[in-house]
């Protein structure tokens, strides 16, 4: 633990003075004072505590010796348990610039526009639930030097002829990248650090332990090289922009595509740089669900998952819906065929969103837009292939690999999934192509004679064809997902379709007929607005982390 000089209290950085600051006696430090405790000498390593969190295995660091009150990552209020150990010392660190309560003014004010979030989200935002922590970060500097070459053209006309001219753009470049950065920790999710950033790298300093007093860490574990072609592609695609743009060559037409500029564009990585930058973040569990809040320590930049509340949502819908009712019906007559079709463009439209949200959330379950994780997924992989070398279900014997139920789960899911997706949309198609060619007669006779009804029934029927592959798609999808859903909520919708397709195209001549279907196909479209949101929220919060390295949770990869 540090402590101060003075009077041997615990001391913090103060992100206000950008001083170490003893809080009991008021003295202050420069963090590269060399009396404070030899904080500047030079060492590779660094003594810390580790907190590692029994509900989740995540791991925090810090130099002091106070266990967390919580966990930052799946906010359980267990007692963290920490041990001592030592730590490769980063080469940066951009220090803390934001204060705890600058950082709850700036999430309050994003909070200011989410009408929907729920009530006990925003009163975790409101109490003391934001933790300071350096998160590890991999800075790359880069250099771009050589000849370049650009096949260009240009057109004129001289006469009846166009003229094209071709020629070759050629220069030379002395451009040089630096600070460019991605996070180093699997756990820090890569489509948060992108909403948080940029930090501004001319407030880096070169490191020293001082500077975490009174904040915590994440620990590096994903290695310099993971995000290496990214950064290389980062510093390509900038200059591909700035030639477009600003260049001498940029009023020039390239005859090249830009996959092929950009491969002409040598670069190379000088340096790769450990760092530590500030973020402030705060976790808000349901159940095995969880949403983070983050806040850029230096800029202020917020992040956050939001879920929806449900019934705040159905709530305002419902408002909105008499008040829309009561426009149209000033304006216009509300008959059974308008009735009708307006229900099957809304159930459509929400079948739609409903198959975009299962591919997002899909994604982020397998970490698609995470580098970071899938190093580490790919790593373990590795391990475990190696281990599984005369696998066995008796025993560990002669440190053999012993398959456990989450191996075998996941092969008989595979096999599931190749097996079971094909005959989902066959059967789909030939009900399609049933019901098509059942009111084949219905449809020829309506192109020849304008008739509401089945022009009603004609739109229900294209509308349901649609459902019908999407249904069948995002099926498929649910049953991926690990939330451990059975039908997909586009079922409900398409099974609204179908009823506005039979009811339009039998013509009954009640019009209460008519609006009971109405409401029924309504509640179908209703039932699966719900299941949207519950998706949606389902894709706001993430999965509760796991990390396999260490006691609890089990193992996800």
């Amino acid at each position: 633990m540090t402590q101060c000089p003075n009077c041997g209290g615990g001391v913090r950085f103060d992100a206000a003075t950008q001083f170490v600051k003893c809080d009991y006696c008021g003295s202050q430090f420069d963090p590269y004072d060399q009396n404070f405790g030899n904080m500047a000498e030079a060492q590779s390593d660094m003594e810390i505590t580790v907190f590692t969190c029994r509900n989740c295995g995540g791991e925090i660091a810090s130099t002091q010796e106070t266990a967390a009150a919580f966990c930052s990552y799946c906010g359980s209020s267990t007692l963290l348990e920490g041990r001592l150990t030592h730590e490769k010392k980063p080469e940066m660190i951009i220090p803390f610039k934001l204060t705890k309560e600058a950082c709850k003014e700036a999430f309050s004010d994003r909070l200011k526009r989410a009408y929907f979030a729920p009530t006990a989200y925003k009163k975790t935002a409101k109490a003391d639930g934001f933790r300071g922590i350096y998160m590890p970060y991999w800075v790359y500097d880069m250099t771009q030097t050589g000849r370049m070459l650009v096949k260009s053209s240009s057109s004129h006309r001289r006469g009846d002829y166009i003229i094209t001219d071709h020629y070759d753009l050629t220069g030379y470049m002395d451009n040089e990248y630096a600070g460019v950065s991605y996070d180093a920790s699997s756990s820090f999710a890569d489509d948060i650090s992108e909403h948080i950033a940029p930090f501004n790298v001319k407030d880096i300093k070169y490191f020293t332990p001082s500077y975490l007093a009174g904040f915590y860490a994440d620990i590096a574990d994903v290695g310099a090289d993971v995000y290496k072609d990214t950064a290389v592609d980062l510093a390509k695609e900038s200059t591909y922009n700035y030639l477009r743009k600003n260049s001498p060559m940029a009023g020039e037409s390239f005859e090249d595509d830009k996959e092929t500029v950009k491969k002409r564009i040598k670069t190379k990585v000088e340096a790769k740089h450990s760092a530590m930058f500030p973020v402030w973040f705060m976790s808000y569990r349901t159940k095995d669900r969880v949403a983070y809040a983050t806040v850029n320590g230096q800029t202020g930049r917020v992040a956050a998952d939001m879920p929806v509340s449900v019934p705040k949502y159905l709530a305002f819908s419902l408002v909105l819906a008499v008040i829309l009712f009561g426009i149209f019906q000033l304006f216009l007559t509300l008959t059974p065929d308008i009735l009708m079709v307006s229900i099957a463009v809304v159930a459509l439209i929400g079948a739609i969103v409903y198959n975009s949200e299962m591919k997002k959330i899909l994604a982020k379950e397998n970490y698609e837009d995470d580098l970071g994780m899938q190093d580490l997924f790919e790593r373990k992989k590795k391990a475990r292939a190696e281990a599984q070398e005369g696998a066995s279900f008796d025993g560990a014997e002669n440190g053999t690999y012993v398959l456990t139920e989450n191996d075998i789960k996941k092969n008989d899911q595979k096999a599931k999934k190749k097996s079971g997706s094909g005959g989902a949309i066959g059967g789909t198609v030939i009900v399609v192509f049933i019901i098509a060619f059942t009111f084949m007669d219905d449809i020829i006779g309506a192109a020849s004679v304008v008739n509401a009804d089945r022009i009603c029934g004609i739109a229900g029927l294209i509308s349901f064809i649609i459902c019908a592959f999407l249904t069948a798609s995002s099926q498929k999808k649910v049953t991926q997902m690990k939330a451990g859903k059975k039908i997909t909520g586009t079922l409900w919708t398409a099974i609204a379709l179908l009823i506005i397709t039979v009811v339009s195209f039998l013509d009954p001549p009640e019009d209460y007929i008519y609006y009971l279907c109405s409401m029924a196909a309504m509640a179908g479209v209703v039932v699966s607005t719900i299941d949207l949101m519950s998706s949606y929220n389902y894709i706001a919060m993430r999965p509760l982390p796991q990390f396999d390295t260490h006691k609890g949770g089990d193992d996800r990869a």
